[in-house]
């Protein structure tokens, strides 16, 4: 697979490899520091710089820092970990959602955990003497929205904790924020508390679509038209007003056929996830397989 392919394939690979490339920029630039006597700078600019501050003082200045946080890890532990969970419930997410979703999901989760850390450490006591020095990195509150859409969605869907342990999304989700309500009172509270703000998000999200509304669409729109205001998206607009325009019948014929091809592919793919919910990944022919993968790729 070549790397054009590569990025076309999955959004779930694009977002794998942003926050890969952001961290070896991070890691890269301390080893050049290092060799020259200065220890730690590279990741004190970085947190300077990407972190999402707790301070609303700080915040006002870094403005940015909502979104860059949830693309930047400064351990590699930290970033396998994350990566890990988003490329495998990423490729589960994809069987039900599409690719906008997944962004849209990935960063209005993450946002929701930016919200809910910097109202935590301004309203509770217990962070009123560390409120200043706070901040938070990671794609986990982002990552977390995605596993939680997903397990509200097909709760009844099995999966293999290790190719080993069969499990149900239900059971996964509810472990998943049971871990971290019981670890805000230890050493990592405002990363468990964004991860909740990624997982009450995800759950919106999935109730939301459930009954007929979608979360992302308002931030969907708006990606798109900043697509269309760059110079790429310009040119490719005026070749555009160059294509042939058929007459009124022939359009409205094309849209009745494209509306119930669209129909065809929901009602198949319903009837898959359910045999997934009932039966497993596993029993699905090769033919099924091969449609949700093409499914998941739009």
């Amino acid at each position: 697979m070549d790397i054009k392919t590569f990025f076309k394939s999955s959004m779930v690979n694009r977002l794998l490899v942003i926050n890969v490339a952001v961290y070896l920029l991070i890691s890269i630039a301390g080893i050049f520091t290092f060799l020259f006597g200065y220890i730690g700078l590279a990741e004190s600019v970085g947190n300077n710089i990407l972190a999402l501050p707790a301070a609303p003082g700080k915040l006002l200045w870094r403005f940015w820092t909502p979104i860059t946080y949830m693309f930047t890890h400064f351990g590699f532990w930290h970033l396998l970990g994350n990566m890990l969970w988003l490329y495998f419930m990423g490729q589960i997410f994809l069987m039900v959602f599409n690719n906008k979703q997944l962004v849209g999901t990935y960063i209005l989760g993450g946002l929701s955990g930016a919200l809910l850390f910097i109202l935590s450490y301004n309203i509770f006591p217990v962070f009123s003497n560390v409120v200043e020095g706070a901040s938070c990195v990671g794609a986990s509150a982002a990552v977390t929205a995605i596993v939680i859409a997903i397990c509200v969605m097909r709760p009844n869907m099995e999966i293999r904790i290790f190719g080993i342990i069969p499990m149900t999304l239900k059971w996964l989700g509810i472990l998943y924020v049971v871990f971290d309500v019981l670890q805000i009172t230890g050493d990592n509270s405002g990363g468990h508390i964004a991860h909740l703000g990624g997982a009450i998000f995800g759950a919106l999200f999935a109730w939301q679509y459930s009954n007929g509304k979608d979360l992302t669409k308002g931030f969907n729109n708006l990606m798109d038209k900043i697509v269309t205001l760059l110079p790429s998206a310009n040119q490719s607009g005026k070749k555009r007003k160059m294509r042939v325009v058929y007459n009124d019948t022939n359009h409205s014929t094309s849209n009745s056929d494209f509306n119930r091809t669209s129909a065809e592919n929901q009602r198949r793919m319903d009837e898959i996830l359910d045999k997934i919910s009932q039966s497993g990944y596993q029993s699905l022919t090769k033919e099924e397989k091969e449609f949700l993968f093409k499914m998941g790729r739009k």
